[in-house]
């Protein structure tokens, strides 16, 4: 699982890179982006290194700064013992047929990964939805049958300023997220629901099971709801900081079973409401 994070930590990195091949808008506030949408439920960042930035829209009718969704694309690739590890997209492989956007809807970019294996993402957008799905196009020097194609969300700590304003009471702090919760369907077909406030291990059999159709997680402080749905022969897997809360952030790492879903068309949706 350490190769599967420290890889995550490089593609969780939103600093442009100026030796992405995918073309830059060039005009601020979109600098190190490729494609933008906007609609009443979000703002969504396509970035020129790899990867995208889903921001809800506040009350006020602005993005939050701090409130935000990072999604990432790539290759998985299962090593003989069985860990996951998410190979490194080199940026300066990226390409698409498109033309930059502030008005995004749909895209496909091509990309390369270490070890010559390359993949196709197609990224839509309608109304604050995000769809992803792709497909490994070329093993390159791995094994083909050890790779996947994957997309990574990131629920990050939405409370870590609440958090210090309560540090000192921790009864407060509860009750504020005590209806916070991650409710979620399992694969063999099992709902399960949990609470903010335990300590969890959620890279665990006994909670993720075979893998994850849907999940919703309220964020009852913010008003939001954060859906995520992993559509034909596809599912997700929880990760997060083994003993953490909940409210502390956790990922959710989706990937396609690519005997079942040649084509590449099985989606992963997240959607903000």
């Amino acid at each position: 699982m350490k190769h599967f994070f420290s890889a995550l930590a490089l593609f969780l990195n939103l600093a442009p890179n100026t030796q992405a091949a995918l073309p830059d808008i060039g005009e601020q506030p979109w600098m190190g982006c490729f494609a933008i949408a906007k609609s009443s439920k979000a703002h969504v960042k396509v970035f020129t290194e790899g990867g995208l930035l889903v921001q809800p829209i506040s009350p006020k009718g602005e993005p939050w700064a701090y409130v935000r969704t990072p999604l990432t694309y790539g290759i998985e690739k299962t090593l003989p013992n069985g860990r996951k590890q998410i190979l490194e997209v080199i940026p300066e492989s990226l390409e698409s047929d498109d033309e930059t956007t502030v008005k995004f809807k749909e895209t496909t970019i091509r990309g390369e990964v270490e070890g010559g294996a390359t993949f196709e993402v197609v990224i839509e957008h309608n109304r604050g939805k995000v769809s992803i799905g792709g497909k490994v196009t070329s093993p390159g020097t791995h094994d083909t049958e050890s790779l996947r194609f994957h997309v990574s969300a990131r629920i990050l700590n939405f409370y870590a300023r609440k958090k210090r304003n309560l540090a000192n009471d921790r009864e407060a702090f509860e009750e504020l997220i005590k209806d916070d919760s991650l409710k979620f369907k399992r694969v063999d077909g099992k709902k399960v629901e949990l609470d903010f406030i335990e300590p969890r291990d959620m890279r665990s059999e006994e909670i993720n099971g075979t893998g994850v159709k849907e999940a919703v997680v309220n964020i009852t402080t913010l008003k939001k709801e954060f859906k995520f749905d992993a559509t034909g022969k596809s599912s997700f897997t929880f990760f997060n900081r083994k003993g953490s809360e909940l409210n502390e952030g956790m990922i959710l790492n989706w990937t396609t079973d690519p005997k079942e879903d040649k084509k590449g068309d099985a989606r992963f949706v997240f959607l903000v409401e």
